[in-house]
């Protein structure tokens, strides 16, 4: 496999993060193992430090010189990252050239890639238009289009995701489109077929930066090494984020091929349902809390009903989970959480702090985590 993708530094704060990856250098990480001699194109402003930064990434390759570095930085994983330079101050270097049988393609800040591959699987890594992969001279044989279902509905301008697949598999001249769609799993398009939908896969853990990358590295994998068809190299590569999310800092291994293991219990590609969000609002940072999960859970395609935000009659809400944010949480929340978990909800709690825990042995079923992404992936997953 030859990757070419973006070398950058990563910082979270909470949970603590600090990685040079990026989008290119994560998917050539999970790719070291399960593709020996995975070959990783870049830019990077200290070249000297090249080879030990392909030696901890565990595979070869090349650099370009870029005159800025680059950093994302991060509150929480969910949260909109803050790019560093901004990017209208990013000066543009000259385009990349990779050739490989199998080419992985991400888009650039600082730059571009002009890729002469068999197969290629191009992820542009943009919310907005995004340049087509044959439009800088780039050729394949066959190309498959990984994009979010943001990126799709943005570029396509139409609501319709069927529709807007169509549109850009014509356009962009596509054999395939894989959308991405988070919790909902993925959606596959190939041109004259019924789209193929494959779930997400539950992992004991939601470490959510750089999902999406280690999903297009799996799925060049699958699809242009393996040769495994669309639709299975979506479901391959959606197994093995499950396998990130548990263990970031780890290449992906192989895949099982008989049994799945535990982390492989599929999530329903069903509608979203409802989650009640119960949480104090005494203290800024609680107010913060419950405002930010809110905003991320509707991110998810989740609807959330928050009495401590807004007036809601909960005997006409039919809820499929009940979420607790337990730091400071009122006791009177509890048996109202109670009665929703003997009528069947799933309850889970964010409990970042030990007495938390114990106030929450009074509940029946209710699933802990001490992570806020977790808690929030939790709450859209159903029984």
């Amino acid at each position: 496999m030859h990757i070419a993708g973006g070398l950058y530094r990563e910082l979270c704060l909470h949970p603590h993060w600090d990685c040079l990856l990026g989008s290119g250098g994560r998917a050539a990480r999970a790719l070291s193992k399960i593709s020996p001699g995975t070959n990783f194109s870049c830019y990077f402003e200290r070249p000297q430090y090249f080879d030990a930064v392909l030696h901890a990434l565990g595979v070869t390759g090349s650099c370009a010189v870029r005159l800025d570095p680059i950093v994302f930085a991060y509150f929480h994983p969910l949260s909109r990252p803050h790019l560093q330079p901004a990017q209208s101050e990013l000066r543009r270097m000259p385009p990349l050239k990779i050739e490989g049988k199998a080419a992985l393609r991400f888009g650039f800040l600082e730059g571009d890639a002009i890729v002469n591959a068999e197969r290629a699987v191009y992820d542009p890594q943009t919310t907005g238009e995004f340049q087509a992969f044959f439009s800088n001279g780039s050729t394949a044989k066959q190309l498959t289009l990984v994009l979010n279902e943001q990126e799709l509905l943005s570029v396509a301008k139409i609501d319709s995701i069927e529709a807007a697949a169509a549109s850009i598999l014509e356009s962009h001249k596509a054999n395939c489109i894989v959308v991405k769609r988070g919790i909902k799993g993925v959606a596959v398009f190939e041109a004259g077929s019924a789209p193929r939908f494959a779930p997400a896969f539950r992992s004991g853990h939601v470490f959510k930066i750089g999902t999406g990358d280690v999903f297009s590295a799996a799925f060049a994998h699958y699809w242009a090494e393996v040769g495994q068809d669309f639709f299975d190299a979506a479901l391959s590569a959606s197994r093995q984020v499950a396998r990130y999310c548990d263990h970031p800092l780890v290449p992906l291994g192989p895949l099982p091929s008989i049994a799945p293991d535990v982390r492989d219990e599929r999530h329903p590609v069903s509608k979203p349902g409802t989650v009640l969000l119960l949480g104090a609002i005494n203290t800024l940072g609680q107010r913060y809390s419950i405002e930010e999960a809110k905003y991320s859970l509707a991110g998810l395609g989740l609807t959330v009903v928050c009495p401590a935000l807004e007036d809601v009659e909960l005997s006409t809400i039919q809820v499929s989970t009940v979420l607790l944010l337990a730091d400071g949480i009122d006791a009177d929340m509890l048996p109202v959480a109670q009665r929703l978990i003997d009528k069947g909800a799933r309850c889970v709690a964010l409990a970042e702090i030990p007495q938390s825990c114990r106030q929450l042995t009074v509940l029946t079923n209710c699933e802990t985590t001490d992570d806020f992404s977790t808690a929030l992936y939790m709450a859209g997953w159903t029984n």
